[in-house]
This record gives structure tokens, sequence and C-alpha cells, in this order.
């Protein structure tokens, strides 16, 4: 004849929670690990060249202004081209209209880009300025620090401001796989740019 022992397990009033405290912790600790990416991702240094200034990206590589350029900074951390941002300052008469200014903006990306195209151009407010935005395409195939070796599809925003004979683009450039991406950070930078 056999016996059976009937064991029983006593539950612990903290035995019910703890699969649920762990689930609520590793929650909690994955919420805080987002927030300090993002706090980490979306820092920002002061930039200021005469009247212009800015909130640049920090931890984004300057780079020397080169021509009208006054700022430069590109993200060596993105996905094929890196991710740049440019503020220019162009010279005008004082009386040019906005539409002068973009078509020489647009005839000097033309012969200095591969493949420029526009693809849309308009009118727009920024922060209450008039703008001109243009979106375009090109084709980099330059291969230095920034740029790998393969031809990139970069996609690109120019922003113009005309105002007392002075015009400032500010532009954002970045692989067409990263452009959507991107923007959201690149709009909370033109916002900050002052003049």
């Amino acid at each position: 004849m056999s016996t059976t022992i009937k064991t029983s397990r006593i539950v612990m009033p903290g035995d019910r929670f703890a699969g649920l405290s762990v689930l609520l912790l590793t929650l909690l600790a994955l919420a805080a690990g987002w927030l300090l990416k993002t706090s980490v991702e979306n820092r920002s240094q002061a930039f200021k060249s005469g009247t212009i200034s800015a909130q640049a990206p920090a931890g984004w590589l300057s780079l020397q202004p080169v021509g009208n350029e006054v700022l430069h900074v590109t993200d060596r951390t993105s996905k094929g081209f890196g991710t740049t941002y440019l503020i220019q300052v162009e010279a005008v008469p004082a009386d040019a209209q906005a539409g002068q200014v973009v078509s020489l903006v647009t005839l000097e990306r033309g012969s200095a880009l591969t493949g420029y195209r526009v693809l849309k151009q308009q009118e727009v407010l920024v922060q209450g300025r008039k703008a001109i935005e243009i979106d375009y395409v090109y084709v980099e195939s330059a291969s230095n620090l920034n740029h790998v070796v393969l031809p990139s599809v970069v996609r690109g925003l120019d922003y113009i401001f005309v105002n007392a004979g002075q015009a400032i683009i500010v532009s954002y450039r970045a692989d067409q796989s990263v452009y959507d991406a991107d923007l959201g950070r690149f709009q909370r930078f033109l916002v900050s740019v002052k003049n």
C-alpha cells in the first residue's frame, strides 16, 4: 500500500505582489532610462555670432565655418550622411525681396551640390517671422570625416529670412533614411535662432 502525503504551500502576503512589484520596478527603470536618454540627446549649448544666437545641439561636431557660414554642426552618430545644421549670413541690398534671395540661393546650391533638386518652396512663419522654406534633395558623394564612402541621398530644408540688408539662411541636411526622425530636433533648433 502506498501512502500519499499531501503538502500545502503557505502563501505569505508579500508573495502575491512579488511578480507585480518586479513588473512595476522594471517599467519604472525603463521610463527613467528613456528620460535620461532623451535629456542627453536634447542637450543644447548656446551659440552667438554677432547678432545671431541659437541653441545648438551639445555633443555635435562643430566644424570651422567656411565662407558665409557662422555655424556648422554635424551629428557624427547619425546614419549615412551626418545630420547637419548650418547658419549662413549673406549681405543683400536693403530693398532686396525674399524671392530674389531665394533665386540666388537655389542657383548657388544647384552649382555646388550634385543632383540638386527643389521639391517644394513656400512662404512660412517661424515664431512670427516671415521666411521662405525650400525643401530639396541632392546626392552627397564626397568621402571625408562626416560622410560615408558610398553616395548618400541627402534631403534638406533651408529657411531664408531677409531683414534690413541681410539674409540669414538656416539649413537642415540629413540622410534621407533619418530625415523625418531628426526633423523635430531641427524644428527646436530653428525656433531658437534669433537675430
